[in-house]
């Protein structure tokens, strides 16, 4: 059986956006997610962003890091409502292991009488750019950061981590 390539895609289109997360969610397809959700939030005037997480296949601390980051902004005044649906039990547990799922808002699945599937139809992949390896490591270290503040408990977990990325960003 083979793994589904890694990606985002998303749509927006009238009342509704959508982003798609496929495969296995790491550190390389953050920034693709970050871009995805500013996009289509911007698109949604005003209607919650919904984030499909159904085909993803494994996270990494950055990925939930990033998702961590997308909630607390989404609690902002004035910031699109992201909700995710999909989020399998595996990918729960890894969650709530981190806190991630407390700051996130989730839905057991779609609202009933939901209809996504012009957006579903409309999906097209985002590419973003990794960066250099001096940004790639600051996005990172700005993940494991996030986790952090969702809980004092993941300071320990990632200090040797945020002490590495600070070192690959030419910090001290």
């Amino acid at each position: 059986m083979s793994e589904t390539a890694p990606k985002v895609l998303a749509a927006a289109a009238g009342d509704a956006a959508l982003v798609r997360v496929e495969g296995r969610a790491t550190f390389r397809l953050a920034p693709a997610f970050r871009q995805a959700l500013r996009a289509v939030s911007d698109a949604a005037d005003g209607t919650p962003v919904l984030v499909d997480m159904s085909a993803v296949t494994a996270l990494d601390s950055t990925f939930m890091g990033a998702m961590a980051t997308i909630g607390f902004q989404s609690k902002k005044p004035g910031a699109a409502r992201v909700v995710f649906f999909g989020l399998t039990p595996p990918m729960l547990a890894l969650l709530a292991g981190l806190g991630v799922d407390r700051v996130i808002e989730q839905a057991k699945g779609l609202p009933e009488g939901s209809d996504l599937s012009g957006l579903f139809a409309d999906l097209r992949e985002v590419h973003a750019s990794a960066g250099t390896a001096s940004e790639q490591a600051a996005m990172m270290y700005d993940a494991h950061e996030t986790l952090t503040r969702v809980s004092p408990a993941n300071l320990a977990k990632f200090k040797d981590v945020l002490a590495f990325l600070k070192q690959d960003m030419g910090g001290a």
